[in-house]
């Protein structure tokens, strides 16, 4: 198989939001930001934000703005294109792109490692070449920003900016550029066209997201990053019984808090110059069904493929078979997105799955139930309180297949996934000490999306309240953060 290689080995660097650089690099922003009018502000983000991209690899800035300035262009010709024959062209000029720079750079080994492993199950040999590439970071997040404002256009459910230091700052604005929110141009362009005036309760709920984001990330998502590195660093389970689930819970409150944790200091960066980014998550381990744990889980992402792709496809509104089909190639997209590669695309059809089983119980055994007498309150919440029990564990099943798209070179991912089933069945002879600091991050974790409305609205707070909570903030990073710079896991996709 012939290798094609583009990567070079070199880079500036990268500044993340958990590290000393970028504190000193957001600090020179917004010295620069309170200092300059509207338009000034918005070139000197722009500026900034492709000098925070430019750090993490220089190399794909040409990339980033080709992306962007190619759907300014499109918009624009479609907005003013009365030919519908033309607009749907420019349409698809625009997403076959998008989609051709997101499968070169992100799908092309993989799309042509499965073909040759499929021919060579039919006795022919196919040798594609292999692209070796470094993949941009947040190319997965800017591609379907950036597209999505182009179908909006063509929709008409948006009118195309005529200024592109508006649409420029949109796409690159360097809270979000990296690992999203994805946040829709109508949302997020407005604001970049307008000038931002910054209220107090503003910048106190800016900073107290940006402080509970340094608490999920530093605190309890690094911390748990130990014992999921440690139990999947190997080719095999680490425990040869039930135990194995504390490496599961622990992933699955790492990835929670490492993900919410960077959208939490992304909004809360964005309210102190006066923007207002997307919540995208909620309470997604306090639900009791796959429907709702998609409406708490990257709610932009999820929005997005519903709007963009499920909608498109016919939704719910072509028959049953239908929806259950439209679902399940979704999810699989949806999985896809994530990563290139089998284990991420299985994932993608877990949670299909399970979305298709809620609406074929709705669709055929809901209607059947005889109708139940109104329960007490008692019995309402031990119920509920048994299926979120419930749909946790399914939940973290979903997330063995999603971890093990990112085992070491070399291991067996659907041995690894089937040996780790096979030793969560066995009764443990007592639970590892381990288990102790899970359960004390993952009720912090659990705390967050339990209060998530609270959290949202600090500056209403009593102020006692609000410096009781800052202090213990800042007294589990000092005691308890891992100083480190972890990169945040999403950044990979």
């Amino acid at each position: 198989m012939a290798d094609i290689r583009f990567s070079m080995p070199f880079s500036i660097g990268r500044v993340i939001f958990n590290s000393l650089t970028f504190l000193v690099f957001l600090g020179i922003v917004l010295l620069l930001y309170f200092r300059l009018g509207h338009r000034g502000q918005n070139w000197m983000l722009i500026v900034a934000s492709y000098v925070f991209y430019g750090w993490w690899d220089y190399r794909f800035l040409g990339l980033l703005l080709f992306t962007t300035f190619f759907d300014y262009f499109c918009a624009l010709w479609i907005e003013g294109q009365p030919n519908p024959a033309k607009r749907r062209f420019l349409l698809a000029s625009s997403m076959t792109v998008n989609l051709t720079v997101l499968c070169v750079f992100k799908y092309f080994n993989f799309f042509a490692e499965s073909l040759q492993h499929s021919f060579a199950l039919l006795g022919i040999t196919l040798s594609f070449p292999m692209l070796h590439v470094v993949l941009p970071v947040g190319i997965s997040f800017y591609t379907f920003l950036s597209m999505s404002y182009t179908i909006d256009v063509y929709r008409g459910d948006l009118q195309a900016t005529h200024n592109p230091t508006d649409f420029m700052l949109y796409v690159a604005f360097f809270p979000h550029l990296v690992a999203g929110p994805i946040v829709r141009a109508s949302i997020l362009l407005p604001q970049c066209q307008q000038p931002r005036k910054i209220i107090p309760e503003q910048v106190a709920n800016g900073l107290w997201l940006i402080l509970m984001g340094y608490v999920k990330k530093v605190v309890v998502a690094d911390r748990l990053a130990q014992v999921v590195n440690w139990g999947f660093s190997r080719g095999s389970p680490p425990f040869a019984d039930a135990n194995s689930w504390l490496v599961i819970y622990a992933f699955a409150f790492q990835i929670y808090s490492d993900f919410s944790g960077y959208t939490d200091i992304a909004r809360g960066i964005s309210k102190l110059m006066g923007f207002e980014l997307v919540v995208n998550f909620r309470a997604p381990y306090l639900v009791a069904n796959p429907a709702d744990f998609w409406r708490n889980w990257h709610i932009s992402l999820s929005t997005w493929l519903r709007d963009y792709l499920y909608i498109p496809l016919g939704g719910n509104r072509k028959g049953r078979m239908r929806t259950y089909c439209n679902l399940m190639v979704t999810m699989l997209l949806g999985g896809l997105w994530h990563g290139a590669g089998a284990a991420y695309v299985l994932w993608g059809l877990y949670h299909g799955s399970l979305l298709a089983c809620q609406r074929a119980w709705h669709d055929f055994v809901g209607p059947r139930l005889p109708s139940a007498p109104r329960d007490r309150a008692i019995v309402t919440m031990t119920k509920n309180a048994l299926l979120v029990l419930i749909f946790f564990h399914l939940t973290c099943l979903g997330w063995l297949l999603f971890r093990a798209g990112s085992l070491p070179a070399g291991v067996d991912q659907s041995r690894f996934v089937l040996n780790y089933l096979a030793t969560m069945i066995v009764p443990p002879d007592g639970i590892n000490p381990i288990a102790r600091a899970i359960v004390v991050l993952g009720a912090v974790s659990l705390f967050f999306q339990w209060k998530f409305d609270a959290m949202n609205r600090f500056s209403q707070w009593r102020v006692s309240w609000q410096v009781v909570a800052v202090l213990a903030a800042l007294c589990a990073i000092a005691a308890l953060g891992v100083f480190e710079g972890a990169q945040f896991i999403y950044f990979q996709f």
